[in-house]
């Protein structure tokens, strides 16, 4: 498959990031996170067979927000992939903790249901979640899912997706749920 892989969020022109930050919780920077882990991700889709580009808004470019979206999806439909995943991390109080993945399509649906059966064999199980009103879900030609790996205000969820062998490790869970659905 052809997979566009994405990060969601950006740091903007003023330094400042589009994410949430749950670093005063014990946890961590959800832009940063993603960012390093996407590489991680792209490597296991790719040791699978996967031909996995990886779209990342520039850094201190953008004044808004707002300017991630057209980044994103000009690059995504210029591209003819199978497959558009986002990465993200949750963010709420510090009691909340686990993981989930949100899709649109049915087909969305049955990859987010093989990723989020392999995620949560590490985090709580939050389950998959339809929703339509998400630009990256509704807006892409292919499939698309975003996965909410884990909580970046929850010091416990950080625990576990915390460092380079934790990153990879969930890397190699989100691949085996994609690869499950050939």
């Amino acid at each position: 498959m052809k997979i566009a892989l994405t990060v969601g969020h950006s740091r903007l022109k003023n330094g400042c990031y589009t994410s949430a930050d749950g670093k005063k919780y014990g946890g961590c920077n959800e832009y940063r996170w993603c960012r390093a882990f996407s590489k991680q991700v792209k490597t296991e889709l790719t040791k699978m067979g996967h031909k996995v580009d990886r779209i990342l808004c520039p850094e201190k470019k953008f004044i808004s927000s707002s300017e991630e979206k057209n980044y994103k999806l000009n690059r995504i439909h210029k591209g003819i992939y199978d497959l558009v995943i986002e990465l993200h991390l949750n963010a709420a109080s510090p009691a909340a903790e686990g993981t989930e993945v949100l899709y649109k399509s049915a087909a969305g649906k049955k990859y987010a249901a093989a990723v989020q059966k392999q995620l949560s064999t590490v985090f709580k199980n939050r389950g998959i979640l339809q929703r339509d009103n998400l630009y990256i879900l509704n807006q892409t030609k292919p499939p698309a899912i975003l996965i909410e790996t884990f909580f970046c205000t929850s010091k416990s969820d950080y625990k576990k997706g915390k460092g380079l062998a934790n990153r990879r490790k969930l890397a190699k869970l989100i691949a085996s749920g994609i690869q499950k659905t050939k």
